[in-house]
């Protein structure tokens, strides 16, 4: 053995940490409500009632620059829908899928620096040159599909799952990161399409669970469940909460954000808090969670 000893490693701060700026001051300086979208040119016609509507929301999602173009109006600079046009022609990863609850959070009076709109409706100019992506993107960065114990159902960790039941959203996210399976094909990407019909899919993954006990966490998400009939969604839970195994459902949505007017439709509330009653019957943790 040698006699030369190994010096103890000792910590030493790094210099240069530091805590990030908070982006709110408390108590608010402003009432924290929100912006009227009839100062948007596509929407100053659109009543309350209107707007507080699910179907209307989803009805109006835009889907086109020409959509977008006529929502902002003169708002839009050109050199902003000129530098969208060439994303989606040699970046995007993503169709456009945007509601208008989600249009009315940008601001106007600044698309270009807009985080909302660099997030979802990215321009060829918003990407950097050498890395228009992460470094370690690729169709499938997560390796989610590589891990399907049954379509759709990716088990990574023991006592984890992830079940996609379906591959669209209420809205598209400019950098998915499951953009393999989610929306509809573009110039970058032809998407992965699920083969078994929907309920035997579904099916699939409950049998799988049942024989794996080790299992007692699932998060359920897609696509985006906010696109999951509470009809479809609602058996799929409760079959979940059947499982003795099954501790923890968490249910995954953009769409509490994207178009929040879903969950407040009388049928889906109903339905969720049927869930709700069940998980606490069966003592099973049943959350909503958006990122």
């Amino acid at each position: 053995m040698s006699d030369v000893k190994t010096a103890r490693p000792v910590w030493k701060p790094a210099g240069k940490v530091h805590t990030g700026e908070q982006p709110f001051k408390y108590p608010l300086q402003r009432e924290f409500v929100e912006p009227d979208w009839r100062r948007l040119p596509g929407y100053k016609d659109v009543t309350a009632a209107e707007w507080e509507t699910a179907l209307w929301q989803r009805r109006h999602t835009v889907k086109n620059l020409k959509e977008v173009q006529a929502v902002f109006g003169p708002l839009l600079p050109q050199s902003l829908l000129e530098g969208m046009e060439r994303d989606i022609k040699e970046r995007a990863t993503m169709s456009i899928l945007i509601p208008p609850q989600m249009l009315n959070t940008m601001d106007e009076k600044d698309l270009w620096n807009d985080p909302v709109r660099r997030y979802m409706l990215p321009a060829f100019d918003d990407r950097n040159p050498d890395w228009p992506s992460h470094p370690k993107s690729s169709r499938d960065s997560l390796h989610e599909s590589d891990m399907w114990a049954v379509e759709g159902l990716t088990h990574r960790y023991p006592t984890k799952v992830l079940a996609e039941m379906l591959s669209t959203c209420p809205q598209y996210c400019g950098h998915c990161t499951r953009m393999d399976l989610v929306g509809n094909d573009v110039p970058q990407v032809v998407k992965l399409r699920f083969q078994l019909p929907q309920k035997d899919r579904y099916e699939q993954m409950l049998d799988y669970l049942r024989k794996t006990p080790s299992v007692r966490d699932v998060v359920v998400s897609g696509g985006d469940i906010a696109n999951m009939p509470i009809a479809q969604l609602e058996p799929f839970v409760s079959a979940l909460m059947d499982i003795p195994n099954i501790k923890d459902i968490r249910l995954a949505t953009k769409g509490l954000m994207g178009i929040p007017q879903h969950f407040l439709q009388d049928e889906v509330l109903k339905g969720f808090e049927r869930l709700a009653k069940k998980a606490r019957e069966r003592d099973v943790d049943l959350a909503l969670h958006t990122h």
